[in-house]
């Protein structure tokens, strides 16, 4: 019976730590092949993205209406996220702003914006794991989480003050009204 028992336990050990493994090992993967294919967006295109970013992240905050917008950097989110929408549409403020109106059925969890384009609305993050200030939400706890996993940067707006907080690499940082554009050019400096 005991022998049994140890087995099972070792087992379900044994396919948690594969299953962790493959994740890690799918993110390493598409980083290495997406840097080959990424291609850089031109001047004008970054300059208006900049700009339809910001114009929604303020109208936003403003409004105090919860948003979480992910921007790919090389790794491929496909398989870090569950569920979601392909919406695949240019970049508008118009179209954040309706995405995360409070009436639209796709309003909860994240928008994915892959190259110049929204890819995915309505998709979902693991939460980090790790322990965060109180004041931060949900949507602050799924942004840290995958900023651990990936290399993506994540814009959070909070739904209870309004502000603004970026998350990369693990960490989160709130972002003054002033800075938002800075914070934008940063992010698209390279892209």
């Amino acid at each position: 019976m005991n022998n049994t028992i140890l087995y099972v336990i070792v087992s379900l050990i044994s396919v948690i730590l594969l299953v962790i493994f493959v994740q890690y090992l799918y993110v390493l993967v598409t980083r290495w092949k997406n840097r080959k294919i990424k291609q850089n967006i031109g001047e004008s295109t970054r300059i208006r993205l900049i700009h339809q970013l910001r114009e929604a992240i303020e109208y936003l905050a403003d409004n105090k209406i919860g948003a979480i917008i992910t921007i790919e950097n090389n790794d491929n989110l496909d398989m870090l996220r569950t569920d979601g929408v392909i919406i695949d549409a240019n970049i508008s403020s118009s179209l954040i702003i309706s995405i995360f109106n409070k009436s639209s059925p796709l309003h909860d969890g994240a928008i994915i914006i892959r190259g110049s384009k929204i890819h995915y609305a309505s998709t979902y993050y693991k939460i980090t794991k790790k322990s965060i200030d109180n004041k931060y939400g949900a949507r602050h706890r799924a942004a840290m989480g995958i900023s651990e996993i990936s290399d993506a940067t994540t814009l959070v707006v909070s739904e209870e003050s309004g502000g603004v907080s970026l998350t990369k690499n693990s960490v989160l940082v709130p972002i003054k009204r002033d800075q938002l554009q800075q914070e934008l050019v940063n992010i698209f400096k390279n892209y």
